[in-house]
């Protein structure tokens, strides 16, 4: 992406109409406590979602494995996209026209932004990389489960992998695109982008409830949040969004098939099937992407960092927008929420205990 598409009008081009608007610090408070009320809604229904889950498992214990599967992902989808997605337009009183209107239009530097991937993407693996290192600091705590979740993503067979491959490559995008850089980021904008761009990036890797994917979540809802701004539309992040979330989605697909599953547990005595084929291109092929990506994220930053962000109002700095944002009374209860998902789980488990 070059120098251009981001100046001092991409990053700021609505700073004029703020400065002669007295309701800014008032705007900025009502939509900080709007988005805490977001967090709370995001963590009870997930809450919910899991004590649902929970209590369903029982009755699925000796159901058709596909079927069992079939039935969770639905529970995971109503409760951790339909039912907060949903209340979050409530809480704005924003519909799906408002949002498709700001947000869908024909992006600006379509071709720059798609010929960022590798560094979106190194980036987000390296993040990724570094959480694993810091998991064997916890690996003997409590608190190792939320670094570890690779197996709540594993399918038990290829049917299964397909529908986790729609989830994740196709739905989630699309869904997490329009909620965190449709609704989230442009509700912000109006109080500076910078601030829009990291508070709907955290937002983002808040929502994935568990270390092991909060920080490369975070990482990448940030460069998200940076090309929509910059080309002006959640298209290209959409499009980027599905492409990082496909290698993953790819690999979990060809994990449920056998000769996959013995290479990786045996490559020299397993058999070189196409499967296992597309698996180590992939595999290279990622390789590939992350070294390339790691030298042009590190350019993009240097440019990045030649540019200042051009005030928006000079009575409300940015340390007083974060610090407005952390003291509204919902956030402080969404983040004490967070805080009890990301770790010990003690609300759910007491509420599951109470009902089991």
């Amino acid at each position: 992406m070059s120098e251009e598409i981001l100046n001092e009008n991409d990053i700021n081009d609505n700073a004029e109409n703020l400065e002669n608007k007295p309701d800014y610090r008032a705007g900025f408070k009502s939509v900080s406590f709007k988005l805490g009320i977001m967090i709370i809604i995001i963590f009870c229904a997930r809450g919910i979602g899991e004590i649902a889950a929970s209590l369903v498992s029982d009755a699925l214990e000796n159901a058709d494995a596909t079927f069992a599967y079939i039935i969770r992902t639905l529970i995971s989808v109503f409760f951790l996209n339909v039912v907060p997605i949903g209340l979050t337009m409530l809480v704005f009183k924003k519909p799906f026209k408002a949002v498709g209107e700001t947000s869908y239009h024909k992006p600006k530097y379509f071709g720059k932004a798609m010929g960022m991937f590798p560094a979106l993407y190194s980036l987000g693996i390296i993040t990724n990389l570094l959480t694993m290192l810091i998991s064997q600091l916890f690996k003997d705590t409590d608190m190792n489960e939320s670094f570890n979740t690779v197996n709540d993503f594993a399918a038990p067979n290829f049917t299964c992998g397909l529908i986790l491959f729609f989830q994740m490559a196709i739905l989630a995008p699309i869904v997490e695109e329009f909620w965190f850089r449709g609704i989230v980021l442009e509700s912000m904008r109006p109080y500076g982008n910078g601030v829009a761009i990291f508070i709907s990036g955290l937002l983002f890797g808040l929502t994935h409830a568990n270390f092991a994917q909060f920080f490369y979540a975070t990482v990448l809802g940030i460069c998200l949040g940076y090309i929509a701004v910059s080309t002006r539309s959640i298209i290209t992040t959409t499009v980027l969004h599905a492409m990082f979330n496909s290698v993953s989605a790819s690999l979990l697909l060809l994990l449920t098939d056998k000769p996959v599953q013995d290479f990786l547990l045996n490559p020299q005595n397993a058999e070189t099937t196409p499967s296992v084929v597309i698996y180590i291109a992939i595999m290279a092929l990622m390789m590939i992407t992350m070294t390339v990506g790691f030298f042009m994220a590190i350019a993009k930053l240097i440019k990045i960092k030649k540019y200042r962000v051009p005030k928006v109002q000079e009575e409300l700095s940015p340390a007083k927008r974060w610090g407005i944002f952390f003291s509204r009374a919902t956030v402080i209860v969404g983040f004490v929420l967070a805080a009890d998902s990301f770790t010990f789980r003690f609300i759910p488990n007491f509420i599951y205990n109470i009902l089991a």
